[in-house]
């Protein structure tokens, strides 16, 4: 191996998080305070030796604030000085890489470039640890510690051991929280009994993380946790129609491909994310959104060489259940609910969101788009990008043109 490529997303927002956004990120940082990501970069010193690269994308939720989240992230990793060196990357460097396309012929693909939200910015990180010639990608996020020494020593012997049986795969870790915890908190609330996303989810859990052995494989994936090889991110991208839950798609994406996805329960980060922002209603509307979406890519898929049928029974409890054909009975069910409790407390705009999101079903759930042939287009892209960029020479000449 060439090394490791440790890629940090951050995402930012307005002062005070008052503005209007066009991304919607779970918990963007707000521009007047400190953020998390320091931190994070903090954490990764004892693991930065030669061979070991660390990349930062910054994200900002409306195209006015580019310039300023720039700085402002540039400020972080600088002051004080960090004692290794970061490969930052944000708005300034995504119009010299589109640029760098323009001048070598290859406009076509600009499309797969982009900081317009997480899948995006996803593959942004892949694309990077390419020109940056790194043969694993190690995904993690702004708001988290990397607390053990030997995480990516895991990380190695791991590709080591399934490497053996398995030319192409991806491996997850966990999250733990500040307690050491991996479950999370289940929410009381009467919707959620229709909506018991945290549940499936604690249920995939304890089934993947504290139980069994070390390595299993796994139908979910953390972004702020993933491990992949230069051999799959050169394969399969991120998918960039999904809004959300962008992790758990890869995973389901590589699996279409036959490429297996292993968890391993030991190798953990800590996880400590700050509230988020964002209403009930605009959360449960992202979570629709993606579970639609990603239901049906399922039902869209045809025989294929070097394809597999994926199922939502191969992946239940989580996501699984969310991509079954009860899915408009559970949101109608869950959505009645949670609208009442908004009028029991007053809030009548957060009312007529939570019963705009059933209108909004309607039309995910009955939209004409092929959205799997959508993605094997991108996947083709994708691929052809790539092993341009693979190249030494184009390479060199594309890190000269961003980052000079």
């Amino acid at each position: 191996m060439r090394g490791y490529w440790l890629a940090i997303p951050t995402y930012w927002t307005y002062a005070g998080a008052q503005g209007r956004e066009e991304v919607i990120f779970d918990h963007p940082t707000p521009l007047n305070t400190p953020g998390t990501l320091r931190r994070t970069l903090e954490s990764l010193i004892p693991l930065v030796t030669p061979g070991v690269k660390v990349g930062v994308v910054a994200a900002a939720t409306a195209s006015a604030l580019e310039a300023e989240v720039e700085r402002r992230v540039q400020e972080i990793i600088h002051s004080p000085p960090l004692p290794y060196e970061v490969v930052f990357f944000s708005a300034s460097h995504l119009k010299s890489l589109w640029e760098f396309f323009r001048e070598q012929g290859k406009e076509g693909w600009a499309f797969l470039v982009s900081l317009a939200g997480y899948a995006q910015i996803r593959n942004l990180t892949l694309i990077l640890a390419n020109i940056w010639e790194t043969e694993v990608l190690v995904s993690l996020d702004d708001d988290e510690v990397i607390a053990e020494a030997d995480f990516l020593a895991k990380i190695a012997e791991d590709f080591a051991s399934l490497g053996e049986a398995h030319p192409v795969f991806g491996l997850a870790g966990i999250y733990r929280d500040e307690r050491g915890g991996v479950l999370l908190p289940e929410p009381s609330a009467p919707w959620t009994s229709y909506w018991p996303k945290f549940r499936w989810l604690n249920e995939a859990l304890t089934e993947l993380a504290l139980a069994g052995p070390r390595l299993k494989p796994t139908p979910l994936g953390f972004g702020g946790n993933l491990a992949l090889s230069a051999k799959l991110f050169r394969q399969i991208p991120f998918d960039p129609a999904i809004t959300r839950g962008e992790d758990v798609d890869y995973v389901i994406n590589a699996r279409m491909f036959k490429t297996p996805f292993f968890l391993d329960n030991t190798l953990s980060i800590v996880h400590l994310p700050p509230a988020k922002p964002h209403p009930t209603w605009l959360r449960l509307r992202q979570d629709l959104g993606r579970f639609a979406y990603t239901r049906l890519k399922l039902r869209q898929q045809e025989p294929r060489p070097q394809m597999a049928k994926v199922t939502p029974e191969e992946l239940k409890p989580y996501p699984g259940n969310f991509l079954e054909d009860d899915l408009e009975l559970r949101a109608y069910q869950s959505h009645t609910l949670l609208a009442l409790e908004y009028l029991s407390a007053g809030d009548l705009e957060g009312a007529r969101q939570t019963l705009k999101n059933l209108v909004l079903m309607e039309r995910l759930t009955q939209t004409g788009r092929q959205v799997f042939q959508e993605y094997l287009h991108t996947v083709a892209a994708w691929r052809a990008l790539m092993e341009w960029l693979a190249q030494p020479r184009v390479a060199a000449r594309a890190r000269k043109a961003v980052w000079g």
